[in-house]
């Protein structure tokens, strides 16, 4: 192990600076068999298997910033998957809200995963779904169809 960094005596090292000196140590000394990482990899990729991922296609955050106004804490985002569009928007006012709708409307039911909690609501016949008192964090959707083998899920979103 070599380490380029030369510390004076009485000089310590910042919380960075020891974290990787303790992973390049470790690394060498007790190094992760290739085997078991090319299983954590394929296990990853399969991680969704049965769902059919959505791509964000559109971001109210990315799209118009510097251009909305600095009180303006609504956003709009769109996923995209064949067949199917997820149209979500957070809505805050007093309470944050996720509304969405699918398009072509359907009905089906909507998962909110969001940390430990998985919360879901059937959509209407135009496909409008709602969640009331979002918590601030990551959330990820799925929609599951109303033929029961259809499945189709976001990825992460922080809202």
């Amino acid at each position: 192990m070599n380490d380029d960094r030369q510390t004076q005596p009485g000089e310590s090292l910042g919380d960075d600076e020891l974290v990787d000196l303790l992973t390049r140590a470790l690394h060498h000394a007790d190094p992760v068999p290739e085997h078991v990482l090319d299983g954590a990899r394929a296990a990853f990729t399969w991680r969704t298997i049965d769902a059919e991922l959505a791509e964000m296609v559109f971001d109210s955050a990315r799209e118009l910033s510097g251009v909305r106004a600095a009180d303006d804490t609504n956003r709009q985002v769109t996923f995209r998957a064949p067949g199917v569009e997820i149209e979500v928007m957070v809505i805050e006012e007093g309470r944050r809200r996720l509304v969405g709708q699918l398009v072509p409307p359907s009905i089906a039911t909507v998962e909110l995963v969001g940390g430990d909690v998985v919360r879901s609501v059937l959509t209407d016949r135009l496909g409008r779904f709602a969640f009331d008192d979002l918590a601030p964090g990551p959330v990820r959707l799925a929609v599951l169809g109303a033929d029961g083998g259809s499945t189709v899920q976001t990825d992460w979103v922080l809202f």
